[in-house]
């Protein structure tokens, strides 16, 4: 299981982002925290609970070239 700072989170945790953040996000851990200051200390949490793997892609997608480019 992974943790963070206290907070354990369940084996293989893959849920959104923005479901993390409701279920988490008032604990009183994250409450104590600035609020300017929340969301980063979310997002790292939240790394932490799914081991880095997000569900959604990292940077922009490319067009991948088909045949009919190549005309």
């Amino acid at each position: 299981m992974n943790s963070y700072k206290g907070i354990v989170f369940e084996k293989g945790y893959n849920r959104p982002f923005s479901d993390f953040k409701k279920e988490f996000g008032n604990t009183l851990f994250f409450k104590r925290i600035d609020p300017n200051d929340r969301e980063a200390e979310l997002k790292k949490a939240y790394k932490a609970a799914t081991n880095g793997n997000n569900l959604r892609a990292s940077g922009k997608s490319k067009k991948a070239a088909s045949s009919e480019d190549k005309k």
